[in-house]
């Protein structure tokens, strides 16, 4: 009778109807923990009316879908699967088992058969599978925000490539215009050299200069080729627009630059706050946990005449040789080093943000001095021009001052390329590329759903 009443315990307790034990109502509640619920409220205001996610970049929908970030996804879903797992530990557990085998007490050699059933149900363990479960909704989280890590920075490679590409078509530009200059002048030049109007070292001076901006222009191309591979790479095509980034926001983050919330630091504090929800379990290991428990055995032949228990099963840990202290300091000491990496990465913020606020005074002046040194190989060439008609100046000057104009035109390409790099830079460092093109939302909605 005592088998098949456990039976019964087990299924009305699994159903949700437990015996009427007052002691089995405080069996510990399974919470969400505060960080999944801020995710969980941010991910709803993402939605749409219709209930649907809002619109992808069908760009970042193709970066979305590289192996490596497919592999983040699956983590995400495990992540999700442990917090099941652990969450079942507060259900009913149920065990059946049977034996076949000669008994011990009988001198006749007849083999018999038993069976029984073993039954459980948590009442309190001192908060241990609370802290747990607590631990694994925060993993989670630190999943989504690795995802995020991993999409921003292959995003980031995607931008780079783009604005390769882009600098390369403004060299190009200058490039062909200069080279141009070159080929029509050339001529005239080498027979004025041949002449003696004119010396060889003058015309070596004017091969330099289409050397340099030769080479500038080889740089840039094999950049822009390499670029395109990258592209490739996330199938994005020629019917693919490049991405827009905006090149002043990052001015806004001056006054928030200690305070800023990247993913790199957002992940260090769940990290912390996982090792911290693991102490809380390994110190509720210490209180006694308590359980309903029931077993029961009887001979396959009479069921009826079962042998068993049902009651309360208590378990309390005297000692351990300090097994469970040790783990404890261990996690505090890697809390500590969290820490100091989360205090780092705020530095490297403020510093980042100074070295590049540094960068532009710098960039302003340089441009300013070559937009006026421009101009002004501008008007030496039209004078220049003017003077080679009335004889007042030679093919080569001309054709040196035209080439220097070019140079300089390229020389604030680069310029500004570098400028580019530098602000692209502070984003990767503060681990928000994402807002280089306002895709932030979209890259978080793309981490919380399927």
């Amino acid at each position: 009778m005592l088998i098949r009443a456990l039976f019964l315990i087990a299924i009305f307790g699994g159903a949700g109807c437990s015996p009427n034990l007052p002691f089995l109502n405080k069996t510990p509640e399974i919470k969400s923990s505060p960080i999944e619920s801020v995710s969980s409220s941010s991910s709803e205001d993402l939605k749409t009316g219709t209930n649907k996610k809002m619109n992808i970049d069908p760009r970042l929908e193709k970066i979305a879908s590289s192996p490596s970030l497919l592999a983040n996804k699956k983590s995400i879903k495990a992540a999700q699967k442990a917090v099941s797992i652990v969450q079942s530990q507060a259900e009913t557990q149920v065990l059946s088992s049977s034996n076949v085998g000669p008994r011990l007490d009988d001198d006749n050699v007849k083999l018999d058969a038993t069976t029984g059933v073993t039954m459980s149900k948590m009442i309190s363990d001192g908060g241990a599978l609370l802290a747990l479960t607590d631990a694994a909704n925060l993993n989670v989280n630190a999943s989504q925000l690795i995802y995020k890590q991993s999409i921003n920075k292959q995003l980031i490679e995607v931008i780079k490539a783009e604005q390769a590409i882009l600098n390369f078509q403004k060299v190009k530009s200058i490039y062909d215009e200069q080279l141009k200059v070159y080929s029509d002048n050339l001529p005239l030049i080498e027979t004025a050299v041949k002449a003696n109007v004119i010396s060889k070292t003058d015309a070596l001076k004017l091969e330099q200069l289409k050397l340099r901006s030769e080479e500038a222009y080889l740089t840039a191309k094999t950049a822009s080729e390499a670029s395109e591979i990258i592209r490739e790479k996330y199938n994005l095509n020629d019917n693919d627009k490049l991405f827009e980034i905006n090149l002043k926001k990052w001015k806004l983050f001056e006054k928030q630059i200690l305070t800023i919330t990247s993913s790199n630091i957002q992940l260090l504090e769940t990290q912390i706050s996982i090792l911290k929800e693991d102490i809380k379990a390994i110190k509720a290991s210490f209180k006694a946990n308590v359980s309903f428990a029931g077993n029961a055995t009887a001979n396959v032949t009479d069921i009826d005449n079962s042998l068993g228990f049902v009651g309360l099963n208590v378990s309390l840990p005297v000692k351990d040789g300090g097994k469970r202290t040790f783990e404890i300091e261990e996690k505090e000491l890697q809390i500590a080093g969290l820490q100091q990496q989360k205090e780092d990465a705020i530095l490297l913020n403020a510093t980042s943000f100074k070295a590049l606020s540094n960068f532009e005074k710098i960039y302003n002046l340089r441009s300013d001095l070559l937009q006026t040194q421009t101009e002004n190989s501008q008007s030496i060439s039209d004078d220049m021009e003017l003077k080679l008609r009335a004889g007042a100046a030679s093919v080569i000057d001309l054709a040196t001052e035209k080439m220097n104009f070019y140079d300089l035109r390229s020389q604030k390409v680069t310029l500004e390329y570098q400028k580019i790099t530098e602000i692209i830079k502070f984003y990767e460092v503060i681990g928000r590329e994402c807002d280089l093109t306002g895709l932030c939302d979209q890259i978080s909605v793309l981490a919380t759903f399927d």
